[in-house]
């Protein structure tokens, strides 16, 4: 079994915070797909996990989710055989995945600085 944590500076946590805020159909949805990844049969792959490509981002992947027509991200970053999630974001254009792109990036430099990952538990 994959552990998945969920990176938090202080007592500041995006990724839950954002979670909070979703309705109750994508909080499901991204509960299944975390139960999904963190069992280590199945690969990180499409469709429900890519990996970023893009120059000094890749080491980062994103889970990817349509809800009730709006598509949701959660970046995120391996350690070893384990993931911390970094940052959620809705997508409504390809700016969107750039900014947050950055911002997962300075979270990333951030955690491994000074910041903390607390486990969560999957199902």
């Amino acid at each position: 079994m994959r552990k998945i944590y969920i990176y938090r500076n202080g007592n500041e946590n995006d990724v839950q915070k954002f979670f909070e805020k979703t309705d109750e159909k994508t909080q499901n949805k991204f509960k299944s797909i975390l139960t999904y990844i963190s069992n280590e049969k199945n690969s990180l792959c499409e469709p429900y996990v890519k990996h970023i490509s893009i120059g000094r981002y890749r080491e980062l992947y994103e889970i990817r989710m349509k809800v009730s027509g709006n598509m949701v991200r959660v970046l995120f970053v391996k350690q070893d055989t384990d993931i911390v999630l970094l940052y959620a974001f809705y997508k409504k254009s390809g700016k969107d995945t750039e900014k947050a792109l950055e911002v997962a990036f300075r979270i990333l430099n951030g955690m491994r600085d000074n910041g903390e990952v607390v486990e969560i538990r999957v199902a």
